[in-house]
């Protein structure tokens, strides 16, 4: 299936990065695993909350957490995968040298959502999006996240979208 919204965030972003820090992406994203975040530092089919889009990884923690939705808006997308990530606390994975790398003391988890097809005239699915954004980031922290951000990126093709994206995470880093 073909991800053109993942693999333009997931650019975008990389051409953040330093050094110091990882972008590992999931495979519509470009990459070639999945990104499991668990509760705890075991493995198990219990403790696994869900899968991520995109990780960044600074002094083996995960510092920031990017989900991406491509297939429109509903408020249990973005409230459903936040929760999960939220209550997770550990990306675990067979292929690192460290396989449990637990969250940051700071955690900026970031939504990008597909304002072509989201954002349609007439629509409220806008103001209902921001709404729950400025909701989500009341409540924090939760857990390990500490730092909520929702954008509408018109398409992979706007640059100025990927910016602001580009923008936060950057922030977050420093």
């Amino acid at each position: 299936m073909d991800h053109p919204l993942h693999l333009a965030v997931a650019d975008a972003i990389q051409k953040r990065l330093d050094g110091h820090t990882e972008l590992i992406r999931d495979p519509a994203c470009g990459g070639n695993q999945q990104l499991p975040l668990f509760i705890g530092r075991h493995k198990t089919r219990a403790t696994r909350m869900c899968c991520a889009d995109l990780l960044i990884i600074s002094s083996g923690m995960v510092c920031v957490i990017v989900e991406i939705e491509e297939s429109g808006f509903l408020p249990t997308k973005i409230c459903g995968k936040f929760l999960q990530a939220a209550l997770a606390d550990h990306f675990i994975h067979d292929t690192r040298q460290e396989p449990a790398l637990p969250y940051a003391p700071a955690v900026l988890f970031i939504q990008v959502l597909d304002g072509s097809k989201c954002l349609k005239p007439g629509t409220r699915k806008g103001a209902q999006a921001k709404l729950i954004g400025n909701h989500i980031r009341e409540i924090l922290p939760l857990r390990g996240i500490t730092d909520y951000q929702l954008f509408f990126v018109s398409g992979p093709s706007h640059q100025d979208d990927l910016e602001s994206v580009r923008a936060a995470v950057s922030s977050a880093l420093t």
